[in-house]
């Protein structure tokens, strides 16, 4: 069987429709709607459903990621700062090029193509490499603490099967000014960057997921979340950082809101219904399957299979080591 269509491991074994293992993903999908939760997460044994079109917005964002990582991974390896930022660049050609059309990767998108992915990787890294007062932590292996997955265990429970938090950080990284250890993220943006901006994420799902974590799963303390934030436009790519605090009441207070939606979760799944919050479709430019609950109910699948593909999202999949 295809990975992408491989048995989903994040399902519980009693009602294959109820989700054990819950990411920031999943999470957000149930509290923005459950009808587009629903098509996108499936089931234990049922894909769900994702776009044929690639997303440009993801595809850069990954690739930024990467790219990141590369560099984190190489300056482990005693690499210089240009030895490291060449090995990342250098990763982005050959991730962006079509081997099988024999051309770079297209994009008609003014802000995020090819070339301001590339600059944007540059820029990035010139700015928050060489000199950056976050350094990344080394783990015990010896690796830098990039792509980390992570899962545990709550106190939750859905018919006598343990509900597990899980998902994946971006590094961890050791401030040279206070030697407190923070979790850093990173995320490409068309804003300007400023308090504005920086604002948005308190209150933020992924992140009070990643403070709440970060308590239980890593020995040492983490201090906070910081953001590097990086605007894309036509002409230019311009990086900045922020802080991201989380208060001990807010997160117990998250944790305590995430038991309510589980519990929402649940009966959805028992109920084998899960209800569309029309005041959603038309955030974020639009949901991609306003589309598809814009007709009647009956003809849905029909385009679904049309418009779309399967696509399993297992929030357990390991990307590095903890």
């Amino acid at each position: 069987m295809s990975a992408l269509l491989m048995t989903n491991s994040a399902f519980s074994t009693v009602v294959p429709t109820m989700q054990l293992a819950w990411d920031s993903t999943s999470i957000g999908l149930l509290k923005e709607c459950a009808r587009k939760y629903q098509l996108t997460m499936g089931s234990a044994v049922e894909p769900g459903w994702a776009p044929r079109a690639e997303s440009v917005h993801l595809r850069f964002g990954q690739e930024v990621h990467t790219a990141r990582h590369v560099y984190d991974s190489a300056r482990a390896a005693g690499k210089s700062h240009d030895d490291a930022l060449d090995a990342a660049v250098d990763h982005a050609l050959r991730s962006t090029f079509d081997y099988d059309l024999m051309r770079p990767w297209f994009s008609d998108h003014r802000e995020k193509n090819r070339f301001t992915l590339l600059r944007t990787i540059v820029w990035y890294l010139d700015e928050y490499g060489p000199n950056d007062p976050l350094q990344t932590v080394t783990l015990a292996n010896g690796k830098p603490a990039v792509e980390l997955s992570f899962r545990m265990q709550t106190d939750m429970q859905f018919c006598g099967e343990p509900i597990t938090l899980c998902g994946h950080m971006d590094r961890l990284a050791t401030a040279t000014f206070d030697q407190r250890t923070y979790i850093a993220d990173i995320k490409t943006t068309g804003s300007t960057l400023g308090t504005d901006y920086f604002s948005k994420f308190s209150p933020d799902n992924q992140f009070s997921l990643y403070s709440f974590a970060s308590k239980v799963v890593y020995s040492q303390p983490v201090a906070g979340l910081v953001v590097d934030a990086i605007q894309v436009a036509v002409t230019f790519s311009r990086p900045g950082r922020g802080l991201v605090p989380r208060h001990p009441a807010q997160l117990e207070e998250w944790y305590k809101d995430l038991g309510y939606w589980l519990e929402q979760a649940g009966k959805f799944a028992r109920d084998k219904y899960w209800p569309m919050n029309d005041k959603s479709c038309n955030n974020y430019g639009g949901c991609q399957f306003r589309g598809i609950c814009a007709h009647v109910p009956s003809i849905r699948n029909e385009w679904l299979q049309a418009s779309f593909v399967r696509r399993t999202w297992d929030p357990l999949r390991v990307r590095g080591d903890i």
